[in-house]
């Protein structure tokens, strides 16, 4: 039997609305899933936020050093005069250390009496520590004066130096000179808190005013917090620079390659290594760091391999240390992040900047240089 038209109409223009209303349905479905999917993911962000919001705020130093004492303050903004007296000293955030006497060692590197350094322990790496060292020096009554000006915390600070020991540190703000990479992560909704700290005073004291004035965080110096140079690190170091020093020629540098597993402590070592080294640099001896470590480059943007020639040391991590150095010597752009896609070329490059280095060598001045060459993790992978 045959349907009239406006059945037919009917029929189809039902089929439509069924259709659409199926289609509608989907799509409701597919948007609120995908609603609920958003709601999920912002409150888990949120709850990573708040987390983080939360160990800032927990990480109220309730820890003071046994013996060091702070003297006093001058000039504005504070610059705080510490009678370092304990073993270690660590503080959070970036901060500017001076010692009187230059008995502070920060990571390998010994501190020259009478010059601010910076300092770089945000918590995205651990803390270097202040280290107190045995050492005889003897500072002219004025150069010390010329940094304190106030002659009567001068005078203390010297006093109690003479009576018990120790070294005179002072501590201030760093200067706003921050690199573009930790300016940009300071102004990261997320990340920013990795650059802050929250401050809580439960008591009035020097220490608490300290950190309040400064915005760092003292805390106290242990193997699980803060980086403690191992006996092992320290006997292979000082092997490496005597080999160094008693080996080289002008001819041929001395090279030192790091290799191994990730997580290692392979940055952590060669940072140490560097400073140690750095303590020798003379116009007979110099350092060159080959930083072939593509994925977490030292001195350069992601993807480089370069070489640059140090002279000063390394007292944070790469954010902090570019901006304190000299741009690299040589730099060449790999373009990825691993070789694993392509090794031969990746080989071929660190054999081109090891040319380079050798026509720069020969063009300079003669020196016994040594050669440290930051490597990758091992990987796995076809």
């Amino acid at each position: 039997m045959k349907r009239s038209s406006s059945s037919l109409d009917q029929q189809l223009t039902n089929n439509d609305d069924k259709i659409h209303q199926e289609s509608y349905a989907k799509m409701v479905r597919r948007s609120s899933s995908r609603s609920e999917f958003n709601n999920e993911e912002k409150n888990q962000y949120n709850k990573q936020t708040t987390a983080v919001d939360q160990r800032v705020e927990d990480k109220t130093s309730y820890w003071l050093p046994r013996y060091s004492l702070i003297l006093g303050s001058f000039s504005e903004p504070p610059t705080y005069v510490i009678h370092f007296l304990d073993s270690h000293l660590t503080f959070l955030q970036s901060f500017q250390i001076c010692s009187l006497f230059g008995r502070v060692r920060i990571h390998g590197y010994t501190l020259h009496p009478l010059t601010f350094y910076s300092v770089y322990n945000y918590r995205t790496n651990s803390p270097v520590s202040i280290e107190f060292i045995n050492s005889e020096t003897t500072i002219p009554l004025l150069d010390i004066k010329s940094l304190i000006s106030d002659i009567q915390l001068a005078d203390n600070a010297l006093l109690n130096v003479e009576q018990k020991g120790g070294d005179i540190l002072l501590i201030r703000k760093e200067s706003n000179n921050d690199s573009l990479f930790i300016k940009t992560m300071r102004e990261h909704q997320f990340y920013k808190n990795w650059f802050s700290e929250n401050y809580n005073l439960f008591e009035r004291d020097n220490w608490k005013q300290l950190e309040q004035n400064l915005h760092i965080r003292l805390i106290e110096t242990t193997d699980q917090i803060a980086v403690i140079p191992r006996k092992e690190f320290v006997s292979t170091a000082d092997h490496i620079i005597n080999r160094w020093l008693n080996v080289a020629v002008e001819d041929s540098p001395f090279i030192v390659l790091i290799c191994g597993e990730k997580d290692m402590g392979k940055s952590t070592f060669i940072r140490y290594l560097t400073n140690r080294a750095l303590d020798h640099i003379s116009s007979t001896f110099s350092l060159t760091y080959f930083d072939c470590d593509i994925g977490q480059c030292e001195f350069s943007i992601g993807g480089c391999l370069s070489y640059v020639n140090l002279d000063s040391p390394l007292l944070g991590p790469p954010c902090s240390h570019i901006k304190s150095n000299p741009k690299p010597d040589r730099l060449l752009y790999y373009g990825l992040l691993s070789p694993q896609t392509s090794p031969v070329r990746y080989l071929q490059y660190i054999n081109k900047l090891r040319q380079i280095w050798n026509i720069d060598q020969k063009n300079g001045n003669q020196k016994r240089s040594m050669i440290l060459i930051n490597t990758m993790g091992w990987g796995t992978g076809k």
